[in-house]
């Protein structure tokens, strides 16, 4: 039975992820990945677009348009589709998705850990504060999947846009964020393919040098969609989504929930 986990990497331009994720490229020139790119949704802001990779429809169609609407809820998500085929989930994500999900307002003293029952996320970590490292974040995931063991597991770590929003997208620093979290994908990747934990790698929207995104330009919309199997081609398995809200299709596919 197919294991996956879902890396959705904050504020990761497809151009920067080409260029900067050395470890990842060599898996791809290994013939280990298989490497797209896809166009986010518009408004191509967080909260929005988290919505759709989760939910499979767009802003517009769901209804999230803004980072402001602090604990609404999303609708059905690809987690609905894992709990009714009876799957498990864990979550190591920022507390925007919480809300998305819970469809309330995120409490740092009473959710840090707080599991999802009714959704069979059975066990999380949800950060707060935007500079919570990457590799922190990693670490977190990795032990809810090696304590926990979950058909699916999604990360969501945000210091390539925290670095793009300070530094701009054309700057070291948010270069070097990128390289940072490559370090620590080396690192734990092994180790979740070794678990036989298949990884799907994208982001929510891109970064413009002016240090912000949400337009339709290129750099702003162009984001990485990269799998990473744990064995067996890194062709592009059946499918494969080309649109941001064929995600949570794939998702469901993959898992054998439809």
């Amino acid at each position: 039975m197919n294991k996956l986990i879902l890396l959705l990497v904050d504020g990761l331009r497809a151009d920067t992820a080409r260029d900067y994720l050395g470890y990842v490229q060599a898996l791809n020139e290994a013939g280990r990945a298989h490497w797209s790119t896809l166009r986010c949704e518009l408004p191509g802001v967080s909260r929005p677009l988290y919505a759709t990779v989760l939910n499979g429809r767009t802003p517009l169609a769901h209804g999230i348009l803004g980072n402001g609407q602090a604990g609404q809820r999303c609708g059905p998500t690809l987690f609905d589709d894992l709990a009714a085929a009876g799957r498990r989930s864990a979550v190591a994500a920022y507390h925007w998705v919480y809300e998305l999900l819970a469809g309330q307002v995120f409490d740092p003293l009473a959710h840090r850990e707080a599991a999802l029952p009714s959704l069979r996320i059975e066990a999380a970590r949800w950060y707060w504060e935007d500079d919570y490292p990457d590799s922190h974040l990693l670490a977190d995931a990795e032990a809810l999947r090696a304590a926990q063991a979950p058909d699916f597991l999604l990360v969501h770590p945000m210091g390539l846009d925290l670095a793009g929003h300070r530094h701009g997208g054309e700057s070291t620093g948010y270069s070097f964020a990128a390289r940072r979290l490559d370090q620590v994908l080396a690192q734990v990747l092994p180790r979740w393919h070794a678990a036989g934990y298949d990884l799907l790698l994208t982001s929510d929207h891109g970064m413009h040098a002016d240090h912000w995104h949400g337009g339709p330009l290129a750099v702003e919309r162009e984001v990485p969609l990269v799998w990473l199997p744990h064995q067996g081609s890194a062709q592009a398995p059946a499918g494969w989504p080309d649109t941001q809200t064929g995600i949570r299709g794939f998702v469901a596919r993959h898992l054998g929930c439809s």
